[in-house]
């Protein structure tokens, strides 16, 4: 649960609902804050609506080996953001985005419990968060895992029981 208390859970990717997320991201969230960057003005326009659509399909749906596991976080009925896990060399890294409305409300909490569960079903030993310096919600999130900072960038590995 969060602060509002309807329900948080996450809800796998599929093409079915890959439209909901790209809904949720441009109500909001800024492009640059969940994909990569796109050329031309900046917001959300046509091309850059499809850039996302196709970022999402080529690393997570249409992937014969997917390059990322990722889930749309659902606040009751909305979608809220997304959430993913990349297996990596240190263990399956975690990523997550969630609409500026949401945040401070306790979905990121909830979202973190859910990934290191989901994480542990697909067989990871540990789970890895790379953030910036001033996250300080992301950095909170991580309080329990061990963190590594470089410059401007703070890496943490959490071990999962």
């Amino acid at each position: 649960m969060h602060r509002n208390t309807e329900p948080v859970r996450l809800e796998p990717l599929t093409e079915d609902n890959l439209a909901r997320l790209l809904e949720a991201a441009v109500a909001d969230a800024d492009p640059l804050e969940v994909m990569p960057p796109v050329a031309g003005a900046p917001g959300w326009n046509a091309k850059r609506k499809q850039a996302f659509l196709e970022f999402h399909r080529r690393r997570s749906l249409l992937a014969e080996a997917p390059v990322e596991y990722t889930y749309l976080i659902a606040v009751g009925n909305r979608v809220v953001g997304a959430a993913r896990l990349q297996p990596g060399e240190e263990g399956l890294e975690a990523g997550v985005w969630i609409g500026r409305s949401e945040r401070g409300r306790g979905v990121g909490r909830a979202v973190a419990k859910q990934l290191r569960a989901a994480a542990a079903e697909l067989g990871a030993r540990r789970v890895v968060a790379v953030t910036t310096v001033d996250n300080s919600a992301a950095r909170k999130l991580l309080g329990a895992a061990t963190s590594i900072v470089s410059g401007d960038t703070v890496t943490a590995t959490l071990a999962l029981d």
